[in-house]
């Protein structure tokens, strides 16, 4: 059996394979290992995902995720998982490179993660070459959940937002300045915390403050990523991620405005990772 997994900051989601068919599908935490300790990790592999495999018959696993940038990470989730997967050979992939298998297979083009994050990068149909390093919810995440985030909470802690808006807001989530500011700078994971306000967000998004909001970060992602690869505009650009699905008619307007060729907008990688493994001889 093979077991697939794509994993965010916020989640994971795993999928069995046996005889090119799904046999269950799993969703843990997220295992992004700037974010998560060793110990973590095996906890969660301990407590959510062994109980509902069969770990014994697993044979290959393939997990893409975020954070998997390193050979030091991608070694602390290989050693973890292999204390329950004895018997299978663990490959471990950066998720940019899922999000192009996912979206592109085999054919040429961008890549564009919006989700928690964000990243992109060229794909030439079988490797990936990023020009712009991914740098997180601090320096980078145009486009992305926990940008949207920071510039919303931004524009309340100045009390710059509308006034409706902002009674919305108070009477919704009841943050004092102190727990915002706890979970920005006590607690972990203050990028799920930031990303988490796309869900108060998205159902707005039509209203004039947050359609600005918006489309400035989708822009700002745009400058600051796809705009560095030569010959952008003569290439299909194609996304996942659920900022990227759930914000796709302010994300397309955007992109038309850039002179940008759309392809596909998925809300997770996982069904075209399936496809590509399948393809592959899986």
């Amino acid at each position: 059996m093979i077991l697939l997994a794509d994993s965010g900051s916020t989640k994971t989601t795993w999928t069995l394979m046996k005889d090119q068919r799904i046999v269950t599908s799993v969703q843990t935490a997220g295992m992004n290992p700037y974010f998560i300790t060793s110990e973590t990790v095996e906890a969660i592999l301990k407590d959510d995902l062994v109980p509902n495999v069969l770990a014994d018959f697993v044979k290959e696993i393939h997990f893409y995720g975020a954070g998997c940038s390193t050979e030091n990470n991608n070694s602390m989730l290989r050693n973890a998982m292999k204390l329950y997967f004895r018997k299978a050979t663990i490959s471990v992939y950066h998720d940019i490179l899922g999000a192009a298998r996912s979206l592109l297979g085999k054919e040429k083009g961008i890549a564009c993660i919006l989700g928690t994050g964000c990243n992109a990068c060229y794909y030439d149909g079988e490797e990936v070459f990023s020009k712009v390093p991914s740098l997180g919810y601090l320096f980078g995440d145009e486009g992305a959940g926990s940008n949207l985030g920071k510039i919303f909470m931004g524009k309340y802690l100045k009390n710059k937002l509308p006034e409706e808006i902002k009674i919305e807001f108070v009477q919704q989530y009841k943050l004092s300045l102190e727990d915002i500011l706890n979970a920005l700078y006590n607690r972990p994971f203050p990028n799920r915390f930031l990303a988490s306000f796309s869900e108060f967000i998205a159902p707005r998004q039509n209203h004039p403050f947050f359609y600005d909001l918006v489309k400035k970060s989708f822009q700002a992602f745009i400058d600051e990523q796809i705009r560095k690869y030569p010959n952008h505009e003569n290439l299909t650009v194609s996304f996942v991620g659920s900022i990227a699905w759930y914000y796709k008619d302010i994300l397309q307007e955007t992109a038309a405005e850039n002179k940008l060729h759309v392809g596909t907008i998925l809300k997770s990688p996982m069904e075209g990772l399936i496809r590509f493994h399948l393809n592959a001889g899986m």
